[in-house]
């Protein structure tokens, strides 16, 4: 399925808009020449809502998870607190699923949203865990060698 806007010649303006019409509220981003002049569409087709927020979903996902390899390997003081930002996006996230998007999406899709959140959740906490240790070995270290070199 495929969606087109179309531009209309001349000035339309709705002067007084009363329908109570449930759906997705989404917002829309005025471009750089200003010309459109809509806050937001309200989506009430389930299907098209559905996959708006998989689409929104997975641009977030996606820069946890190019977040979490960028800065995975790096050894600087730095890299365990990225980590720690990239495990509280996972949880901030997961909360927008399950308090914004759960009435807009099936059981099946909130679901499987929600285990590759886990999935990614549990990554980062092996990885920060794997940090710490190696941080507290070279401190450990450092501490022996100094001892060794006061002798």
């Amino acid at each position: 399925m495929s969606y087109m806007i179309k531009k209309l010649e001349g000035t339309y303006e709705l002067t007084k808009f009363n329908y109570q019409i449930e759906g997705f509220s989404y917002p829309i981003k005025q471009n750089k020449r200003g010309n459109l002049k809509i806050k937001e569409l309200i989506i009430v087709n389930p299907e098209i809502t559905s996959n708006l927020i998989c689409h929104n979903f997975n641009k977030k996902y996606q820069k946890i998870v190019e977040y979490f390899f960028n800065n995975s390997d790096v050894d600087d003081d730095n890299a365990g607190t990225n980590l720690m930002i990239a495990l509280d996006e996972v949880a901030r996230l997961r909360t927008i699923i399950i308090n914004k998007y759960k009435r807009f999406l099936k059981k099946k899709k909130e679901e499987e949203l929600l285990k590759k959140l886990k999935l990614l959740e549990n990554e980062l906490r092996v990885k920060i865990i794997d940090f710490k240790l190696i941080k507290e070995q070279e401190l450990t270290h450092n501490n022996i060698e100094e001892k060794s070199k006061s002798r």
